[in-house]
């Protein structure tokens, strides 16, 4: 009766696990479909704070922004 007992209740854990494998897939399918909707929004976007603040973090000059960003000569 020990072994039914351990082979249902490693079934069960297994089961389980499954579905949270499920759940987290369907996460993360959902995150990528979120990531890949705001990247194209900013594609789309050349004046949006999130661009312009990305622009800033890499370095560049935000778009719209050409000319107060004037390299001194």
């Amino acid at each position: 009766m020990s072994k039914l007992a351990e082979f249902l209740t490693a079934q069960k854990r297994l089961f389980s696990q499954d579905l949270e494998i499920k759940r987290l897939q369907a996460e993360v399918a959902q995150l990528k479909a979120q990531n890949s909707s705001m990247r194209e929004g900013m594609r789309r976007c050349v004046s949006c704070e999130y661009r312009i603040d990305f622009k800033n973090r890499q370095g560049q000059p935000p778009a719209g922004d050409a000319i107060n960003n004037k390299p001194d000569n």
